[in-house]
């Protein structure tokens, strides 16, 4: 029953979501050609040979699987890929990354209707297939057991909310999981969720995000900080409204005892960052909107990133990081930013009281004595002074122990996919 209800409302919202996506076409939030494939079919070429069929919705998805598709790449050139996402920065991400690559293919992930879904089969005739994170796509996914293909949900991941729904559909549920051959979770919560619903296959080896490379250095940006290279510098990532505020009163508090130190902001959303320059000049604060080609002027308090894909160098520069959506008590059950990056970089991480998204992994990295809870500007201002003053750097010891324990969940991952491609 629940089945047959899905499928009316997927049918009835067909017309909305087309006209959705034409509508965020116009304001350029989707490709300009490629937008198509979300609700029409198309003809395409299947590649010869063994075809990976990888799902990740967004960014985050795309980057965390990424080392799983190069060893792949590496290890049998018979193998070819085909990646779907649903946004175009994931899609920006992939040209970047894979763009000249003729064994990795790219489409958007069509609407869960059987017809498309049909088309979409038709084409690329999949031999193995995994959805990333908490991608349920149910006519999908009944499709994919029916045409007896192994089906991973690879870093799979049940907040306690989506728990809650689908305990209200527990067949359903119980129905769509027994159609995955294998679930390699990324935390204990999401195992003891799935184990609820008779999920088999239930595997845990740590959350795969620790296992995603870093983006090379870029040499050509380091004059970007030629201004600040003797100043003490800190940074606040993934900050999300309202943040701005606490950020700012632990910069007042630094700044008054080191008139050295500078902020960076790197918000989560880049087009809240007129918001946020207000709020901090309300503030007081000399603030610097910073663009990609721009260099950190020496006479700027607090720095405001404009734009993406900014992570990796600022935090290559930055030692002490604060990581965002985590101190706004309204967020306490829907909060947590992703700290492995900062992480894998070696540096120190501080955060807030709600975390609940990335619970487990802030206590493996607080047990490693690499990140620490703050509650109040204060602490967070004194932790960061008492590191400033700190001659020796700590970076290469946490980037070694985040090394080796993503090496061990790597192999855990490689073995689970080695059983079904024999």
């Amino acid at each position: 029953m629940a089945r047959f209800f899905y499928n009316l409302l997927i049918n009835f919202f067909y017309i909305p979501f087309t006209l959705i996506i034409l509508f965020r076409k116009i304001l350029n939030k989707e490709h300009n050609i490629k937008y198509k494939e979300k609700f029409l079919s198309f003809g395409v070429n299947r590649p010869d040979g063994f075809l990976f069929w990888f799902h990740a919705s967004s960014l985050g998805e795309l980057n965390s699987i990424i080392p799983i598709i190069d060893f792949y790449l590496k290890k049998n050139q018979n193998y070819k890929f085909l990646i779907t996402t649903i946004t175009l920065s994931s899609y920006n991400e992939f040209k970047k990354k894979y763009g000249d690559n003729k064994r990795i293919f790219h489409q958007f992930l069509p609407y869960d209707m059987n017809f498309l879904i049909k088309s979409f089969f038709n084409k690329w005739k999949p031999n193995i297939i995994s959805f990333v994170d908490s991608e349920i796509w149910p006519n999908f996914i009944f499709k994919i057991k029916k045409e007896k293909i192994p089906l991973i949900l690879i870093n799979a991941r049940l907040t306690k909310k989506t728990f809650k729904r689908w305990k209200f559909l527990k067949k359903f549920a119980s129905e769509i999981f027994s159609c995955f051959s294998s679930f390699i979770v990324s935390n204990k919560e999401t195992y003891e969720y799935l184990r609820y619903f008779n999920a088999k296959n239930v595997l845990y080896f740590g959350n795969i995000k620790f296992c995603s490379s870093n983006i090379e250095k870029n040499k050509n940006s380091d004059h970007q900080f030629n201004k600040v290279i003797n100043k003490n510098l800190w940074c606040a990532l993934s900050i999300h409204p309202g943040e701005e505020v606490f950020c700012g009163a632990v910069q007042k508090i630094i700044k008054n005892k080191n008139k050295n130190s500078v902020a960076v902001i790197i918000p989560r959303h880049v087009h809240k960052v007129k918001k946020i320059y207000s709020s901090l000049i309300d503030m007081g604060f000399n603030v610097q909107i910073k663009n990609e080609d721009d260099e950190i002027e020496g006479t700027s308090e607090i720095v405001i990133v404009n734009y993406y894909g900014a992570t990796f160098k600022y935090l290559e520069k930055i030692k002490n990081v604060f990581v965002g959506k985590s101190i706004i008590k309204k967020l306490k059950n829907d909060g947590g930013q992703n700290p492995i990056d900062a992480a894998k970089m070696g540096c120190n991480i501080f955060y807030g009281p709600y975390v609940y998204n990335f619970q487990e992994i802030y206590n493996y990295l607080e047990d490693e004595k690499i990140a620490d809870k703050v509650n109040k500007p204060g602490i967070l201002a004194e932790k960061i002074l008492r590191n400033f003053d700190l001659k020796s750097q700590n970076k290469i010891l946490t980037s070694g122990k985040i090394e080796e324990y993503s090496k061990t969940i790597f192999k855990n991952v490689i073995n689970e996919y080695e059983k079904f491609l024999k």
